[in-house]
């Protein structure tokens, strides 16, 4: 019996030992509807993050921090991941990347009566354009500098502007523009359209720092879980729930 007891002790200690292995902390910045405790798990983004890591047997203990926080925590080894980032070569020399798991389309906004037209980088030329801070935006479009760019922090900020003519357009993630009319410009979408072509498109992914030993195997696992979500059909049901 005693015998027993100390296996069955040993084998609960591998247990815990191994979910605890499987645990690992990681970070976004509030980014609606994409990363957001207010929203249905966290978001669209972090509900497609954990699904695929649960898929695989793992949990994200989630912090949402701001976000220069956040990539400033991960680049160091503070947390294990970044939930939600594009890539850029300089973020690359020190973070490991995921697969792609969404698409970012980034569009132009503009008031309703406006006649503006976009088919190329010239036609947004002594154009009053709101961007937000700490985005990285198409490289050319952010390196020309006949294009005049005023920061906001919020895209409520900008939105404001173009319904007041301070501001010609508005640039912004589709689905965050589409999010931030519904719930704070609700009586005025009216006063907006999206221009036909958007100004890029960009891949959201998750990192992990470099040089930590375990992040090829998270970022491996979480590849495996994301292509297997896919497969079945999981993905494409959590991308249906998020309507806005």
């Amino acid at each position: 019996m005693k015998k027993l007891k100390i296996m069955l002790f040993l084998c609960f200690s591998l247990i815990s030992l191994q979910l605890q292995a499987q645990t690992f902390s990681l970070v976004a910045n509030t980014w609606p509807p994409y990363v957001d405790s207010a929203l249905h798990e966290n978001g669209l983004a972090m509900n497609i993050v954990k699904t695929a890591f649960a898929r695989v047997g793992y949990t994200p203990e989630i912090r949402i921090e701001k976000w220069e926080k956040a990539l400033q925590g991960s680049e160091m080894g503070v947390y294990d991941i970044v939930g939600a980032l594009w890539k850029t070569k300089e973020r690359e020399q020190t973070l490991l990347y995921s697969d792609p798991y969404l698409t970012n389309n980034i569009v132009l906004i503009t008031h309703s009566q406006s006649h503006l037209k976009f088919n190329s980088l010239d036609d947004l030329k002594g154009v009053l354009i709101g961007v937000l801070k700490g985005y990285e935006y198409d490289e050319a479009f952010m390196n020309d500098h006949q294009i005049l760019k005023f920061q906001a922090n919020r895209l409520t900020q900008n939105l404001i502007s173009v319904q007041n003519g301070k501001l010609d357009v508005a640039v912004a993630d589709k689905r965050l523009a589409m999010y931030e009319l519904k719930h704070f410009m609700g009586n005025n979408i009216k006063n907006f359209r999206f221009l036909a072509k958007p100004l890029s498109s960009r891949q959201l992914y998750i990192a992990a720092p470099i040089e930590r030993p375990e992040s090829k195997n998270l970022i491996a696992k979480f590849n495996q879980g994301l292509a297997e979500i896919k497969k079945d059909g999981t993905y494409q049901k959590i991308l249906d729930g998020y309507i806005f």
